[in-house]
C-alpha cells in the first residue's frame, strides 16, 4: 500500500502539525531526518502530493516546503491505530 518512507514522511509532518499546526516542513530539515537523496526525496513528496496527503511548494533549485492536509492526517491515524 505504502512504502515505508512515505509512511515516515507523513508521520514527521503530522508530528510537526501537532506542534505548530499549519507550518510547512522544508527540504533542508527533511533530509536531516530522512536518510535519502534529494531525488528520492521530492519523488516520494510528488507522490504524497499527487494522492492529496500533503501540500507540496516547489522552490528554485533544490528546495521545497510541505505540510500534511487532513486526508494525510488520517492516513496517520488510521496505521497508528492498526
Amino acid at each position: 500500500m505504502y512504502e515505508d518512507e512515505q509512511i515516515k514522511i507523513l508521520k514527521i509532518l503530522y508530528e510537526l502539525d501537532e506542534q505548530e499546526p499549519g507550518i510547512p516542513l522544508s527540504s533542508d530539515n527533511l533530509k536531516l531526518q530522512l536518510n535519502m537523496t534529494y531525488n528520492e526525496l521530492l519523488s516520494n513528496f510528488k507522490y504524497l502530493n499527487d494522492e492529496g496527503y500533503i501540500e507540496l511548494k516547489e522552490y528554485y533549485g533544490e528546495e521545497f516546503e510541505a505540510k500534511i492536509t487532513n486526508h494525510g492526517i488520517e492516513i496517520v491515524k488510521n496505521i497508528v491505530d492498526e
